[in-house]
């Protein structure tokens, strides 16, 4: 399942900026995490409030009351992301039938390590990104870009933008991919795009069609990196 059209493209970060309203005129909060199935499809958001009051819940002063938006509960993200059901029709996360069966939430996802189909371990999710058409895709840095430059000729440091549908499963502490490595386009004719087309392409997607997995160029600034493409 993927989210409602957006304007343009958005990460988790632009999300997590923006204020959740309920269909009868309520705040929520803000989005803190994001809940996938087992089998990696988007699922919902966790909503969370002040960040005195997560403290608050932290310490065991006040209930842990952080409510769960499916997915289709979400009419329309602009200044604020607003929802078409009430706040009073919302689960908490707490709640047994709030999330599904061996779901894993995004902050789950970022620690564990991704191999291919060949079990070549090559990296690990650093950040989440939202295409115009709501489709999810994760952004993933890692040491087999090192050998992919060096064949590519490309000094600058680079990502992988890979789709969720290229995920074949999450288990224990690794995500599996679906294909080998070498079998996912990322050759001299998928070059590395820069920040300003990479935008530019996931912009010009106006209707749901199936994200391809490329390579991304990464900045370096005095040495250290550069992340305003994925943050």
């Amino acid at each position: 399942m993927n989210l409602c059209e957006l304007d343009e493209t958005k990460t988790i970060s632009d999300l997590r900026k923006k204020t959740v309203i309920s269909s009868d005129g309520l705040k929520i909060g803000r989005i803190i995490d994001v809940v996938f199935t087992a089998d990696c499809k988007l699922h919902s958001f966790i909503i969370g409030g002040s960040r005195w009051e997560e403290i608050r819940e932290q310490l065991g002063r006040i209930e842990d009351i952080d409510p769960v938006v499916p997915v289709e509960a979400i009419q329309k993200v602009k200044e604020v992301i607003l929802l078409n059901i009430p706040k009073e029709k919302l689960l908490n996360f707490t709640e047994e039938s709030a999330i599904p069966d061996e779901a894993f939430t995004y902050s789950d996802l970022k620690r564990k390590k991704i191999f291919d189909k060949r079990e070549h371990k090559f990296g690990k999710i650093i950040n989440l990104i939202f295409a115009p058409t709501g489709e999810p895709a994760f952004i993933i840095g890692g040491t087999v870009f090192e050998e992919l430059t060096e064949s590519l000729g490309i000094k600058d440091n680079i990502d992988l933008f890979l789709p969720l549908t290229n995920i074949h499963e999450v288990i224990d502490k690794r995500i599996r991919l679906n294909k080998p490595i070498d079998e996912l386009k990322l050759s001299a004719d998928n070059k590395p795009m820069d920040e300003e087309a990479h935008r530019k392409y996931l912009n010009s997607l106006k209707s749901e069609q199936k994200l391809d997995a490329h390579i991304l160029r990464r900045k370096q600034i005095e040495g250290n990196r550069d992340f305003t493409l994925v943050h």
